[in-house]
């Protein structure tokens, strides 16, 4: 099927360019949702009305009071946050760059911010919204005469990441089976200062290309932010110069219905913490109400006088002037009490699932161990595959900042760690690594190798620089006037004496004594059998 080839029109210099494209409006009514609950009890209160509805004849003043006794598990907070933590538990790496790009790596964004840093903010807002973006820029160098005069001028790539409400506008075209970004609206804000006052002005940023050419426009609009909305005014218009696409990175984290809307994979998570927060909030109104004795009286006539008097407490007396009368205390049975909590439980462990932490065993229930399993291992699956989506948001970020700066960046590696494993899991697999180290089943390299990526060294950690001097010791310990004799060693294999049955460490029996042979205890045994 061949593509649709439309085209290209420029943007005008007039109308409105703050108007959201369709799937901008969709997903902003998700994120105003996702935000609300992700900031937790302060701005799920702000939500009013829209999260906790007030009941049939409920009064304000009651309904206020209910609202302020609220307070949210937020649980989806902890799980975004869960989340995007375990990629980034080990430095991202970038392979393959030059010293331009190494310098870059330690102030992405001209703000101070390392790659690190940067990509871990990307990963969690990605992982709250669905989804988030990258633009990566350069200062405007058209009016510089030649490379010498931009490189003087300190000019170079950087990178600056936008949320899914900064983005009021996005469209993507398919050309011979790639998808090239060819139109961006992005929203900002800046203030002008007015003696001690301040005005705030609303941007349109319109970026551009054309496809059938590697140049485009950059305009800038500009309105007050009190205006209302309209009243847009064009401020100026620059070339985009050398650019076959607009330089625009979306890294997508969740089910992707079209371009630019996609279906968080928190959102669920997020419905249920608003049904949490109604529930816990009926349950606080009826232990309000119902978790207090009340005292009752029958039989017994009050004077008037007396009770505007009337109080209840230590060192008061209570007594009935009718021979009849008689005080009590009425107390509920608490089925509605306990069928609250058992439902706020309930919730509770749902919202577990959908945060995708691991299944264990709590005072709610016992889980059994292959059941625990089976969850992290579906956890560590749908984050591994985020954590590859990011390393190639990185990646083609990267490769614009060499298209800015005439650098070819196509073999680029931005690595993550992919490695999720408990801690005790992966000891134990290293335990396994070094008997096959032991019995020569496997090299010091390919051992170092893999407790490296276990993450269990250092970020400092240099392969090179540990091979050789363990060569170097293995070396020594050959040469030291036969003191070691027969200890085979990982360096070179083939020193390793003929019938010399010992391995790595074993001590030699009768060192002083070449004319003995050595023990031979077996593969893999370094003392004889016990005895009985």
């Amino acid at each position: 099927m061949a593509d649709t080839q439309l085209k290209y029109v420029p943007s005008p210099k007039t109308g409105n360019p703050g108007e959201l494209s369709s799937a901008a409006t969709s997903m902003q009514q998700r994120t105003s949702m996702l935000r609300a609950v992700y900031g937790g009890t302060e701005t799920m209160r702000a939500k009013d009305k829209e999260f906790l509805p007030q009941y049939e004849k409920e009064s304000d003043t009651r309904y206020k009071s209910r609202l302020a006794s609220t307070f949210a598990l937020n649980k989806l907070r902890e799980a975004v946050d869960a989340a995007s933590a375990k990629p980034f538990r080990t430095l991202l790496k970038v392979n393959n760059g030059d010293p331009d790009l190494d310098a870059w790596v330690q102030d992405i964004d001209l703000q101070g911010n390392h790659l690190h840093v940067f990509a871990h903010q990307f990963f969690n807002n990605a992982m709250l919204d669905g989804m988030c973006h990258i633009l990566v820029d350069h200062p405007d160098t058209y009016n510089m005469k030649s490379l010498a005069q931009q490189k003087a001028s300190g000019a170079r790539p950087f990178m600056k990441m936008f949320k899914v409400d900064d983005v009021a506008a996005a469209y993507d075209q398919y050309v011979g089976g790639d998808t090239k970004t060819v139109h961006v609206r992005i929203r900002s804000q800046r203030a002008e200062r007015d003696g001690f006052k301040e005005v705030l002005y609303n941007q349109i940023r319109v970026i551009e290309i054309d496809p059938s050419k590697t140049s485009g426009i950059v305009q800038l609009w500009e309105q007050k932010a009190t205006s209302g909305g309209s009243n847009w005014t064009f401020v100026e218009e620059t070339p985009l110069q050398n650019m076959v696409e607009v330089p625009f990175v979306t890294m997508y984290a969740g089910e992707k219905e079209a371009d630019y809307l996609v279906r968080p994979v928190f959102i669920d998570l997020a419905y249920k913490q608003i049904e949490h927060w109604i529930s816990s909030s009926d349950q606080r109104s009826i232990l309000s109400a119902a978790r207090f004795p009340m005292l009752a009286c029958s039989g017994v006539v009050i004077d008037p006088d007396d009770e505007k008097q009337f109080a209840i407490g230590p060192y008061k007396v209570l007594y009935a002037p009718e021979a009849n009368g008689r005080w009590y205390y009425v107390e509920p049975k608490g089925t509605a009490i306990e069928s609250g909590a058992k439902d706020l439980n309930t919730l509770e462990m749902q919202m577990d699932m959908m945060a995708l932490n691991p299944v264990t065993g709590t005072h709610r229930q016992y889980v059994p161990q292959n059941e625990r399993d089976i969850q992290e291992t579906r956890v560590h699956s749908v984050v591994h595959d985020m954590a590859i989506n990011c390393q190639d948001s990185i990646e083609k970020a990267i490769l614009f900042m060499g298209q800015w700066a005439n650098k070819d960046y196509t073999k680029v590696q931005a690595l993550l760690n992919t490695e999720f494993s408990n801690t005790k899991d992966r000891l134990a697999e290293v335990a396994q690594l070094v008997k096959m180290w032991e019995e020569r089943g496997l090299s010091r390299q390919a051992l170092l190798t893999e407790v490296k990526n276990r993450n269990l060294l250092g970020d400092d950690f240099d392969m090179t620089q540990e091979l050789a001097l363990w060569a170097k010791v293995d070396e020594l310990m050959q040469s030291n006037d036969g003191m070691m004799p027969g200890r085979w060693t990982q360096a070179d294999p083939a020193k390793a004496p003929a019938g010399g049955g010992q391995t790595s460490g074993a001590p030699a029996a009768n060192s002083n004594d070449p004319s003995q042979p050595l023990p031979d205890f077996g593969p893999g045994q370094l003392r004889p059998k016990k005895q009985i």
